[in-house]
């Protein structure tokens, strides 16, 4: 079995299940009154891409924070690779967010330049727990500069991935 299969597997396991949301069942209290339904929320699943492809790139060193790269996003833009991964954190208590909400997980657009080794956030999503939408932000080359990347960081792993599908393609 592939590995992002038994990740998502692992991930189904460990939320539980989910309720259908829809009325509850009619409760009693011991005084044998029937109370009326109570109406849940709705059970709310993470945004789904379509057409995605999620490969594992590897764990953070502290193990808290799963690495994925969306093989189907990756496209060649002029000079630029432009791709989208997602990172999900196991315990969102364990992270420091500095300038942005604490999240469970992001999908970002990245561009990167394969040549100049350089990389820059276009594009992010974060998203709670519970999959809802907590901010979503499209950067330009202004607001954020593209940056270089350091050898042996998430940045090094991403770059090197898409520039060998780009030389592949």
């Amino acid at each position: 079995m592939k590995p992002y299969i038994l990740f998502a597997l692992a991930m189904l396991a460990l939320t539980g299940c989910a309720s259908t949301g829809g009325l509850a069942a009619k409760s009693s209290t011991s005084k044998g009154v029937t109370q009326p339904p109570v109406r849940q929320a709705p059970a709310v699943r993470p945004p789904v891409v379509a057409n995605a492809e999620w490969v594992i790139l590897g764990v953070s060193p502290n193990g808290n924070i799963l690495h994925e790269i969306d093989k189907l996003s990756i496209r060649r833009k002029g000079l630029l690779m432009v791709f989208r991964d997602r990172k999900t954190i196991f315990n969102p208590k364990k992270e420091n967010f500095l300038n942005t909400p604490q999240h469970k997980q992001s999908i970002n657009t990245w561009e990167v330049d394969c040549s100049a080794s350089t990389f820059r956030l276009a594009a992010m999503q974060l998203l709670d727990e519970n999959g809802r939408e907590i901010l979503s932000r499209t950067y330009n080359d202004k607001e954020i500069r593209a940056m270089p990347v350091v050898r042996q960081s998430a940045s090094f792993q991403q770059l090197d991935y898409v520039c060998k599908q780009a030389i592949a393609a």
